[in-house]
């Protein structure tokens, strides 16, 4: 007699392997997700917030770990240190004042950036105390600049430095509408949801994205006009509170020696007109190649702002002079 062979493998319903693809899907997600969020920092970017005066700032009192870099904003939505109401008359006190050359985008450590390296080195080269605040956020412009100037003083700083690079001569005042794409204001709800909305979904459909206004190199008379009259006001400003104005000329790797080669003449002729001393670093920059020292042939990396501090602090004692220092 023949014996029926019973199989006693388990056979699985088509609801069961639907419920077991889900859980593998989901720890998927959820690895993914942890993966991004803690490693790389997404679903948490640097925020900025409307301001009524300035079109909006850095989020005050922030502190954010994104692409293997720290971000911290003190309460006035500087990327320093916080700021005391007074100054102690021994300390030296430097307000820089920029778009995203100064803040120096989340890809850079806040340790590497040029005025925290100034911060941590001018003690040494001009014998006192130094304290080194950073007034930036991305994409501002002159016009955004003056306005928070304009708003918040100068925070009795001995010196404010306005750091400009080739695009900032002909960019009009900028606005979060402008290049919402690079300034979030609120968290994505997920980091798998921010690198597709931010980073893929623009790659894969070719989506437009905004673009700050000052990473090109415009020639538009009348806007270099308002921007030459906005720096009148800040140094009038500046000088109505006893403090000195300082340029520094920091132009796009990318577009040194003929791009940046107007723009430069421009502020060099503003400051000698104005008897306003300027930092120039296209002849360091000049030394390295894009790749060397920028993320994108228009932010400074690490490197890059290394180069920056270096050169300052070699040219200080000729721009600035040595009546700051003990």
């Amino acid at each position: 007699m023949k014996q029926t062979r019973i199989d006693s493998t388990p056979r699985f319903s088509k609801s069961r392997r639907f419920a077991v693809l889900a859980m593998v899907l989901l720890a998927l997600a959820g690895l993914s997700e942890a993966i991004l969020r803690f490693a790389l920092g997404l679903g948490n970017p640097v925020l900025n917030v409307p301001d009524a005066t300035c079109a909006y700032i850095l989020k005050p009192d922030q502190n954010v770990f994104r692409f293997f870099a720290h971000t911290r904003t003190n309460r006035y939505g500087m990327r320093s240190d916080e700021v005391s109401s007074s100054r102690s008359p021994d300390t030296l006190r430097v307000l820089f004042v920029g778009d995203s050359i100064t803040y120096g985008t989340s890809r850079v450590d806040q340790s590497d950036l040029f005025t925290e390296r100034l911060h941590k080195d001018l003690p040494a080269v001009l014998h006192r105390p130094v304290e080194v605040l950073n007034a930036s956020a991305g994409a501002w412009a002159i016009d955004n600049e003056l306005s928070y100037i304009r708003s918040r003083g100068i925070f009795q700083s001995d010196l404010v430095v306005m750091v400009l690079n080739d695009g900032d001569v002909a960019q009009p005042r900028s606005t979060i509408a402008d290049v919402g794409d690079d300034l979030p204001s609120e968290r994505p709800a997920t980091a798998i949801g921010e690198l597709y909305s931010r980073y893929l979904r623009p790659r894969i459909f070719h989506n437009a994205r905004h673009i700050d206004a000052g990473d090109t190199v415009a020639a538009d008379s009348a806007t270099i006009g308002m921007n030459l009259a906005d720096l009148d006001a800040v140094q009038t400003l500046v000088t109505g509170q006893g403090a000195r104005m300082v340029l520094v000329f920091a132009p796009f790797r990318g577009d040194v020696p003929v791009k940046s080669a107007k723009p430069r003449t421009i502020l060099q002729g503003w400051a000698a007109a104005h008897h306003v001393a300027m930092f120039d670093m296209t002849p360091a920059e000049l030394g390295y190649s894009s790749k060397e020292i920028t993320l994108d042939n228009v932010h400074f990396n690490a490197k890059g702002h290394g180069v920056v501090a270096q050169e300052i602090e070699r040219l200080w004692p000729e721009v600035v002079g040595n009546s700051y220092a003990k």
